[in-house]
């Protein structure tokens, strides 16, 4: 018997993955203007899977509006959900990000 087995494989048993939690895939994005391409762009990566964070902290009020209801109608039409992070910092997320409990954890922690 030597140090090393010669073909040897793993079980499958044995391979452990590494499961990518939803809550490790949140864009942050601070908003700095109320471009339409530049929102587009940011729902599809939220309707690709992607939770977004978003902070209306340097918009006016204007801008802020038409950001809110240009995603609310996006999350609307997809059954996700809007959540108050602080004041001025919403997150949007689809519906299934929601699955692994990852981001009702992350949200437990950034809100308390």
């Amino acid at each position: 018997m030597g140090l090393f087995s010669v073909g040897k494989k793993k079980k499958q048993s044995d391979i452990v993955e590494e499961k990518k939690l939803m809550s490790d895939l949140i864009i942050f994005e601070q908003l700095k203007n109320d471009d339409d391409t530049y929102l587009t762009g940011l729902a599809d990566k939220m309707l690709a899977g992607n939770p977004l964070i978003l902070s209306f902290e340097e918009l006016d009020i204007d801008q802020a509006n038409k950001v809110i209801a240009f995603f609310s109608g996006v999350i609307y039409a997809d059954k996700g959900e809007i959540v108050n992070v602080k004041e001025k910092v919403f997150m949007f997320a689809t519906s299934d990000v929601f699955d692994d409990g990852s981001i009702e954890e992350f949200l437990k922690d950034v809100v308390e």
